[in-house]
């Protein structure tokens, strides 16, 4: 009888014990997550920041007659801090178990790149300039195995590009799947009906695979 009691309380201990350990780590969970979207909302107030400031640059390219330079390596400068930001929310929404703070923090983002875009494109219209505008279009979260394995192929090689022309290659993701108004009617522009896509200085549309070489001569010699 005292085994059969004992035994009873150890199960019980062990169970309460469970409970403790289990709650504990949803609650751990709940705070990393919860650093996680104020740390990177932090960063994408900063970049919105960033981007007011560089729309006033732009403008000012006419009412003061600053330096084209000065505003291309500003837009570049600014679409680095942009991509870089962008990649750790990447890291850490596929982290992210416990609440959708990262989704919309993802689709701020998203509106933001587009903004960054369109000013990229004044500039480069304004200013005259011969720097390439790499759009990448892709599909948030998507479930289509296929498709994952495409996305990170060509996530792969424009990182690449970027990173071996720096000074010539503007590159922008933007998630395409967000249900943004202004993203969707921006690209309906394109008649893009599936994703992942890329779009090249504005002109032509790349949704097939295609060897980092390929891409690098018809970006850069426009071929």
């Amino acid at each position: 009888m005292v085994e059969k009691f004992g035994n009873r309380n150890a199960f019980w201990q062990a169970l309460i014990f469970t409970v403790i350990v289990f709650g504990f780590g949803i609650m751990m969970g709940f705070f990393i997550e919860d650093h996680r979207a104020k740390y990177v909302n932090s960063n994408l107030l900063d970049s919105e920041i960033s981007l007011l400031d560089e729309q006033l640059t732009v403008n000012s390219i006419k009412d003061f007659n600053i330096s084209c330079d000065a505003n291309v390596e500003n837009i570049f400068n600014f679409a680095d801090k942009v991509y870089e930001d962008a990649l750790e929310l990447e890291r850490y929404d596929g982290a992210s178990t416990f609440s959708n703070q990262l989704i919309v923090l993802h689709k701020k983002y998203d509106l933001l790149r587009l903004t960054l875009w369109l000013e990229a494109i004044k500039i480069k219209k304004n200013c005259n300039s011969d720097f390439h505008i790499v759009t990448y279009l892709y599909e948030y979260k998507t479930e289509d195995v296929e498709k994952q394995a495409k996305q990170k192929y060509y996530s792969r090689i424009l990182a690449q590009l970027k990173s071996e022309n720096r000074e010539e290659v503007l590159l922008i993701p933007i998630a395409a799947n967000m249900n943004l108004s202004s993203v969707d009617l921006t690209l309906s522009q394109y008649n893009i009906t599936e994703f992942p896509a890329i779009i090249l200085n504005e002109e032509r549309v790349i949704t097939d695979f295609m060897s980092f070489e390929k891409i690098n001569r018809i970006i850069l010699m426009n071929v």
